[in-house]
């Protein structure tokens, strides 16, 4: 067969076309460290790194989750211990007070410590993460609590259900008693309202037809048909003391995050569950175990020498303490769970990397010699070929 030199000249083009494109792709992966460094290299490869790499995306973001979670579950778990020592503390002192022991005069100042302790859980239900409230549920914008009014009945002649709602302000625990029978919004009935322990009293007339007490700075609205008793000197009949009471206004649902694909957990706390206080939807309080109210009743009885009362409170704040130590434990659970969730997912993203750059990464000690070999081989190609293409007929003659 008859090989011409147009043949000759177009198959040595062609070897050194291949040879050079050769070494020109694993110039690049040498360059890149990958095998793959377009879907033209590996179709089949690329489909399969596109895919894992968008669930390593979806791993990063529930670990992402995981962590900002743990922050927040760690600050609540953290500032509830201290929870937990205050109404040790404060368990200690109504313990005192209830004995009997003391002078008015000693309750009152011990009154004025118990504050302190209710200050404290006060902030503490406050904690924020940033500017998120941990314990206002989902509504994390604002304070889990504000202050607002709240009510200690003296007696059973009257519940918090006869209390619609409360208004103002007050600087101190102000009492409140009747002193005519009759029913809310039928009778007129008189009233006196004293701030100085009962010193000095004011005096009020509510009107037939009305349901608001007017106490100055503070506006009190018993329910219509409440029947009311005169107070007399030994603590029976209609009274009452209005004074501050810490108000939920968080969510009563807490706000969850997604941890994985089929798993979400609460990353913030119901405050109301834990520390109770007075629901802002309706005016009362919440259920017992209510560690607010407990406390702003017995710094009540405190400051009005009332040692048995103080003995129920002593009783109703072992509850309350109770309720927060469940509240961290469920606290720690969630904390616990969601750090072995990261733990896994870690693990899970670790090993997905693994086969992503099984399929993408070169392998280098293998990647150098195949290059060199290809430059050996794109060497070889020109020599020859440069050594047919210079020869003719002339050479032979």
């Amino acid at each position: 067969m008859r090989i011409s030199t147009a043949q000759i000249f177009s198959l040595s083009l062609n070897q050194i076309n291949s040879s050079l494109n050769n070494v020109t792709e694993l110039t690049i992966m040498n360059a890149s460290q990958k095998k793959v460094n377009s879907p033209s290299d590996d179709p089949a490869g690329m489909g399969k790194m596109v895919e894992l790499s968008g669930y390593k995306q979806s791993l990063t973001g529930y670990i992402d989750n995981c962590g900002v979670a743990l922050d927040y579950l760690d600050t609540a778990d953290q500032v509830l211990s201290t929870a937990s020592e205050t109404i040790t503390a404060a368990l200690e002192l109504a313990e005192q007070a209830s004995t009997e022991t003391y002078t008015d005069e000693e309750l009152r100042m011990m009154a004025l410590e118990m504050e302190g302790y209710l200050d404290a859980l006060y902030s503490i239900a406050n904690t924020q993460m940033g500017s998120d409230s941990i314990f206002a549920g989902d509504d994390t914008g604002d304070n889990a609590y504000e202050m607002g009014l709240g009510v200690t009945l003296a007696n059973e002649s009257l519940t918090n259900a006869d209390f619609v709602g409360m208004t103002g302000e007050v600087d101190a625990t102000m009492a409140v008693r009747f002193t005519s029978d009759g029913t809310v919004g039928t009778d007129a009935l008189d009233y006196e309202y004293s701030t100085d322990g009962g010193e000095t009293w004011t005096t009020g007339t509510l009107a037939a037809g009305d349901t608001v007490l007017d106490l100055g700075d503070a506006q009190v609205e018993l329910a219509t048909g409440t029947a009311i008793t005169a107070a007399d000197d030994d603590g029976n009949g209609s009274q009452f003391y209005l004074r501050e009471a810490c108000v939920y206004t968080g969510s009563s649902k807490a706000m969850s995050v997604s941890v994985s694909e089929s798993t979400s957990e609460d990353m913030t706390t119901v405050g109301s569950d834990i520390f109770g206080g007075v629901d802002e939807s309706t005016g009362q309080p919440f259920d017992s175990p209510n560690l607010f109210e407990t406390l702003s009743n017995c710094i009540v009885y405190m400051e009005n020498g009332d040692s048995d009362a103080v003995a129920q409170c002593l009783e109703d704040l072992g509850d309350c303490h109770e309720t927060v130590e469940t509240g961290a434990a469920n606290v720690g659970a969630r904390e616990n769970k969601i750090t072995y969730t990261q733990t896994s997912l870690s693990l899970v993203k670790e090993l997905t990397s693994n086969s992503i750059s099984s399929i993408e990464d070169a392998d280098a000690t293998q990647l150098v010699t195949e290059l060199e070999q290809a430059n050996y081989v794109y060497q070889a190609v020109l020599s020859t070929s440069a050594s047919v293409m210079s020869m003719s007929l002339l050479d032979y003659i």
